[in-house]
């Protein structure tokens, strides 16, 4: 019969937030910008997407295939 690990519990970090009112105005920014995040991840997918099929329709019509 195999032999079983016992897994520990991860130890649990208390971490004390910071009053928002208190925090200087850098801190403010990056937490308004890591509650966006996804967002501006999908943004940044899309964008280059979306350019690129407008520079194709654009090419398109320059050389008259359209």
């Amino acid at each position: 019969m195999a032999k079983r690990k016992y897994i520990r519990p991860a130890k649990k970090r208390y971490i004390q937030y910071e009053n928002y009112e208190d925090m200087s105005p850098i801190r403010k920014l990056e937490r308004k910008l890591d509650r966006v995040n996804h967002i501006m991840e999908l943004i940044r997918t899309i964008v280059p997407i979306a350019l690129l099929i407008l520079n194709c329709i654009i090419l398109a019509k320059i050389f008259g295939l359209i």
